[in-house]
């Protein structure tokens, strides 16, 4: 489901990287914050179970691959800001250790991993917890799955229609090979999330006594 290195030109992962850069300097400042730092354990927990579970590659038609991530969880605990943080660390250790992804492009899957998929789980869960909490969660995964899946099919696709030397498959491929087998990971997704929430809840709510 990442991007790789050198699949993508410099006219693309420039702005990434400058428009990664700022927010990750924000998110980590507030995660550091007085205030904040309590609740680095329980971060730290999920983003290190986040890791483990996007270790688990599953090979779809396309030639790409398809994994759970866990990322929605954390921005409806905490926020998408901190869910980008924690997301950009599991993808920066991928990819020094595990060769998953890349360094170059380390922003556009941070962006499209970390920040929108676990943008829209949040919005997703905001609008609907009032209607029915384990509908909102289950489907923010699922919501969060499908619009990070989507965001690297699009940026694969403009980056053959910018560069097809650096990736010769067309968006008219490339978009439905990665959008559409993750409509079906995303009801995973959504399983993930809603059944790891109602287990931390109750985790939570046994150290409070």
């Amino acid at each position: 489901m990442h991007i790789p290195d050198g699949s993508i030109s410099p006219h693309i992962t420039i702005p990434a990287w400058t428009a990664a850069a700022p927010l990750w300097a924000w998110s980590l400042k507030r995660m550091l914050r007085g205030d904040a730092v309590e609740r680095l354990p329980v971060i730290g927990s999920l983003t290190a179970f986040a890791f483990v579970i996007q270790t688990i590659m599953i090979p779809i038609p396309g030639g790409t691959s398809a994994h759970i991530a866990g990322a929605v969880l954390i921005a409806i605990l905490y926020d998408p800001l901190t869910a980008f943080a924690c997301e950009s660390l599991v993808l920066l250790i991928q990819a020094f250790v595990l060769g998953i992804g890349g360094i170059t492009v380390l922003p556009l899957n941070a962006l499209a991993l970390g920040l929108l998929g676990p943008l829209a789980g949040w919005a997703s869960h905001l609008a609907l917890r009032n209607v029915s909490r384990p509908a909102a969660l289950f489907f923010a995964g699922w919501a969060g799955m499908v619009v990070g899946a989507a965001a690297l099919g699009g940026l694969l696709g403009l980056q053959h229609a910018i560069s097809p030397s650096h990736f010769p498959i067309p968006f008219k491929v490339v978009f439905p090979a990665l959008t559409v087998p993750h409509l079906f990971v995303g009801i995973v997704e959504g399983t993930y999330t809603l059944l790891a929430y109602a287990m931390l809840q109750k985790v939570l709510a046994r150290a409070a006594r």
